[in-house]
């Protein structure tokens, strides 16, 4: 368990500026989508913030999980 924490903190520490933003638009996306259901004038754009979470999340997995372990010798 601890090789996978140690694992993960090293590839957060090579993100760019771009996994950032994915980052933190993967979040805001979340937050809107667990808020759009306080909000009833926006329940018609849920689905476009779920396909921004999920295309996001999928970017932020690739890049720590397949990208960074590429780096470091562990495909």
């Amino acid at each position: 368990m601890k090789e996978h924490y140690r694992f993960v903190r090293e590839s957060l520490s090579r993100f760019t500026i771009l996994d950032v933003g994915a980052l933190k638009a993967c979040l805001v996306a979340l937050g809107v989508i667990i808020g759009v259901y306080l909000a009833d004038h926006l329940r018609d754009f849920v689905l476009v913030f779920v396909a921004i979470f999920v295309l996001t999340w999928g970017y932020i997995v690739y890049r720590v999980f397949l990208v960074h372990a590429k780096n470091n010798g562990k495909s």
